[in-house]
């Protein structure tokens, strides 16, 4: 899932005499890469020809490395920042020992025993380090922003960077405000997603930094900039401050290392740089406008950050009050703020307004299949639908003020228990709806500027699989996705089992709709499409994983299963529970995952990673039909579990 395709670096053998001379193929890492782990990390490839385990033997840095009967290996090596070089040797097995001289002519004894061998060198990048306290040093910026910084009264300029511990800083923003004080943080950890997320959560005490400096300055309201870069500054730490510290707090290495380095310092000296980025303070270009231009825009908590709604449609019109580099920042309510990507929005010509819609009336209709809530707008609203827990849902609207005096229910719905409304704030409406049994799924678009919020039944005789529409998703195809030691791929994998899976689908009674039957190449965001196309009752997505490089895979793996939304969490959990007990392999976790597949709110998703790619017997697995059976059979079992869970707990 997580692993790069890369290349392969592969070894000539060292006696080409020899129809047997092995050969060294490194699968990842590809010579040449950044590798972006910490202290150690893994290889992975294959030696062929290879008929079982004890014919070669493999090294890497002079470290012993297994080999699988298939010529697989993986090893968790040790690395070092830099330019670092992995060094693989390969012997016939027993050639290190003392005897073997005596048992058999060794062909490889003039290179020393080395049937092959080859290298491969990777960049390992320098993980920040705190300075020195004997010399004043002001280094870079502290994550900082890119672009230009629109920023409006009220909005906080924040400064942060790296420097010597210690000492003291401040920055200014030329023509605003000239010495805004900086203080130093309690050391820093320099975060790790993928041991956080997929190992076992550690950070190494190395990776602490002391003399990280912040500050930050709130816009006052009729100041102006335009375009202006903050100044920092640094000076020593003031010598007498440096001793009164010491007669309140008992002496230790860090207080002694900074007077001595108070000592060796300038006391004049004052060190100043410019802010890579710029600010532009109460700029007469914002507010504005902007509407909406792609189909299925996701608006994010902060740029490149977190969702805060997705599935906004084409037309939808909000109020930009300012910018970060690319990302435009949208008031959606009196405290509600939101980005968009600038590639996603047309500006509107200055003065335009967005829609302002006062609510009057809510109205409900049914049928078999939905429960439809009719939301008549004076124009398209930004939108959040908040599943608050399986059955209830909160519909917010921005930018419209209730009005309501009616709410219409259809008689003879059985499914919505009961339905509110409220205006949380200024700006912002909420209709929450109770329902009388577990939310299966549900859908929200626009019908010219009025709002439906579509709420799906389950499918009748829920307790089985007959008549079911279950999509089916190998997943990736083109892109090869993560690749094994002997370059087996997981697009391969993934049909292998997601075939067998359709089989035993269908002769359960399930209709099953296939995003892809072979190798053909299907884009990410059209798998979701066809599944809404075909009605999906439900949707799964068959995977084999990976980690990110760092992450040690002989502690880390496993069987696991991902959902998005809330209504999805029952089949996730009922696949892993099968697969865990069928497959025999680890429980590597049950997630909720940001995935493109699981995204869609009209139907139960998962998406399941059956095993990991990368471990030589694993990988090996997947080739035979009899994992693909008990892959697929775990699969299908779960799905009746939760069918029938669902029957049983709305009853």
């Amino acid at each position: 899932m997580f692993l790069g395709t890369g290349g392969a670096a592969t070894a000539p053998s060292a006696s080409s005499s020899n129809s047997q001379s092995p050969k060294i193929t490194v699968v990842y890492p590809k010579d040449g890469q950044m590798v972006g782990a910490v202290d150690s990390t893994f290889i992975l490839g294959s030696i062929s020809p290879c008929t079982h385990r004890e014919q070669w033997e493999l090294t890497i840095n002079g470290l012993p490395v297994p080999v699988h009967d298939s010529g697989g290996f993986l090893a968790f090596v040790p690395i070092a920042p830099g330019a670092f070089v992995f060094r693989l040797e390969v012997r016939p097995f027993g050639a290190g020992h003392a005897d073997f001289q005596h048992r058999q002519k060794n062909p490889y004894e003039k290179n020393g025993g080395v049937a092959a061998a080859c290298s491969v060198t990777v960049s390992v990048p320098m993980p920040l380090r705190s300075y020195g306290a004997d010399t004043l040093r002001l280094g870079p910026e502290y994550r900082p922003p890119t672009g230009v910084q629109f920023m409006r009264s009220g909005d906080r300029v924040e400064a942060w960077f790296q420097a010597t511990p210690g000492c003291r800083a401040w920055f200014g923003i030329p023509g605003v405000v000239d010495s805004v004080p900086m203080a130093e943080t309690d050391p820093r950890t320099q975060a790790y997603w993928g041991e956080a997320v997929f190992g076992l959560g550690g950070v190494p005490d190395t990776l602490l930094i002391k003399g990280i400096y912040s500050g930050f300055y709130d816009i006052p309201p009729g100041v102006r900039g335009d375009s202006v870069r903050l100044r920092y500054f640094l000076a020593p730490p003031d010598l007498s401050d440096v001793r009164a510290r010491m007669l309140v707090t008992p002496r230790g290495r860090e207080l002694d290392s900074i007077l001595s380095g108070c000592l060796k310092m300038d006391s004049t000296a004052v060190l100043t740089d410019s802010s890579t980025w710029k600010v532009s303070l109460n700029d007469p270009a914002f507010p504005v406008a902007v509407r909406f231009d792609d189909s299925v825009l996701i608006v994010r908590h902060a740029p490149v950050r977190g969702y805060l709604t997705i599935a906004q449609p084409r037309g939808v019109e909000a109020m930009a009050v300012g910018r970060s580099g690319d990302w435009y920042k949208m008031q959606l309510s009196r405290s509600q703020f939101g980005w968009v990507h600038d590639t996603s929005v047309v500006v509107l010509p200055k003065g335009i307004m967005p829609p302002v819609s006062y609510l009057r009336s809510i109205r409900t209709t049914s049928d078999s299949e939905a429960v439809r809530i009719e939301f008549p707008l004076t124009g398209k609203h930004p939108f959040r639908v908040i599943a608050d827990d399986r059955r209830t849902l909160r519909l917010q609207l921005f930018g419209v003020t209730t009005d309501t005096d009616w709410i219409r229910y259809d008689a003879k719905d059985s499914l919505i228990d009961i339905a509110s409304w409220g205006q949380p704030e200024e700006g912002l409406y909420e209709f929450k709806v109770t329902l009388i049994r577990d939310l299966w799924g549900y859908d929200t678009y626009y019908v010219g500027s009025t709002l439906y919020l579509q709420i799906n039944r389950a499918p009748s005789d829920i307790k089985d699989l007959k008549g079911k529409i279950i999509v089916v998703d190998p997943g990736h195809s083109r892109d090869p996705g993560s690749i094994g030691p002997t370059r087996y791929t997981e697009a391969e994998a993934n049909l292998g089992i997601a075939l067998e899976l359709r089989k035993q689908l269908q002769d359960a009674g399930a209709t099953v709709v296939m995003t892809r039957s072979d190798t053909t190449h299907v884009a990410l965001y059209d798998r979701p499409v066809i599944a809404k196309q075909a009605n999906a009752d439900l949707f799964v997505s068959v995977h084999n994983n990976a980690l990110p490089d760092g992450v040690n895979p002989f502690v880390n793996n496993g069987t696991s299963s991902y959902y998005y939304h809330p209504q999805s969490i029952g089949l996730a959990r009922a696949i892993h529970a099968r697969m865990v007990e069928r497959m025999h392999l680890k429980d590597h976790g049950l997630y909720s995952g940001n995935l493109a597949v699981l995204r869609p709110t009209q139907y139960p998703a998962v998406l399941v990673e059956c095993t990991f790619m990368l471990l030589p017997d694993q990988e090996a697995a997947l080739k035979t039909d009899e994992f693909r059976r008990k892959a697929a059979e775990a699969i299908k079992d779960g799905i009746e579990d939760f069918l029938r869970s669902y029957e049983d707990g709305n009853r």
